[in-house]
């Protein structure tokens, strides 16, 4: 009789210990969901808020590059009706990528120009956004010459990774590219296909935006 209390004890002790462990794990859990809550507007804020570093492209086929294409003059086309750019070598192909050129009002110009400067890590300093001191975005997709700054924010350009300058303040870098037109009159290029043409096009390079 005494062993079999003594199981019982025993038996409602381990129901208790197994109540408390699954107690605790489900205490975790709410923590984790409630800070995921209260830091989702500092995420929000970042540069990036869609995974542009895994764009369609890679995996499409609409956008490839040539590794084995090596001297030869380098030489990119922007093409604004085909929403694509070709990168040449010597006259061979060496890649295409899909693009994203400046939308009404802020249409990419067109004609023959050169890389007169890069920089991997560019911000604009006339789009982007209006952020508090906590990094929370107070105001999106600002234009600093046309939105005024709310109080207690302060101005955070627009990252532009792989940024290489062709036409006063025109370039082409990292961004968003859904197969429209859609920027203030630079080229967005899939981040992937942004550091593999920054990489190849030392200042100089001709550049050719042809509608």
């Amino acid at each position: 009789m005494q062993g079999s209390s003594n199981s019982r004890k025993l038996s409602i002790k381990n129901f208790f210990s197994i109540k408390n462990f699954f107690k605790k794990i489900a205490i975790g859990a709410s923590l984790v969901l409630a800070a995921s809550a209260v830091f989702a507007p500092v995420a929000q804020a970042g540069d990036y808020p869609y995974p542009y570093q895994q764009h369609r492209s890679m995996t499409d086929g609409s956008a490839w590059w040539r590794r084995d294409v090596i001297g030869g003059a380098p030489h990119i086309i922007i093409d604004i009706s085909e929403q694509r750019a070709y990168f040449y070598k010597g006259g061979r192909l060496a890649g295409i990528t899909p693009i994203a050129t400046g939308i009404a009002g802020y249409r990419t110009p067109t004609g023959s120009f050169r890389v007169s400067e890069k920089n991997i890590d560019h911000r604009s300093n006339l789009f982007g956004q209006y952020v508090d001191r906590a990094g929370y975005v107070r105001k999106s997709s600002v234009d600093v010459r046309k939105d005024k700054r709310p109080a207690g924010t302060v101005f955070r350009g627009a990252s532009m990774d792989f940024f290489m300058r062709f036409n006063g303040a025109v370039g082409m870098h990292a961004g968003k590219v859904t197969g429209r037109p859609e920027s203030h009159g630079c080229v967005r290029l899939p981040w992937h296909m942004a550091k593999i043409f920054y990489e190849n096009a030392p200042i100089g390079t001709k550049v050719t935006v042809r509608q």
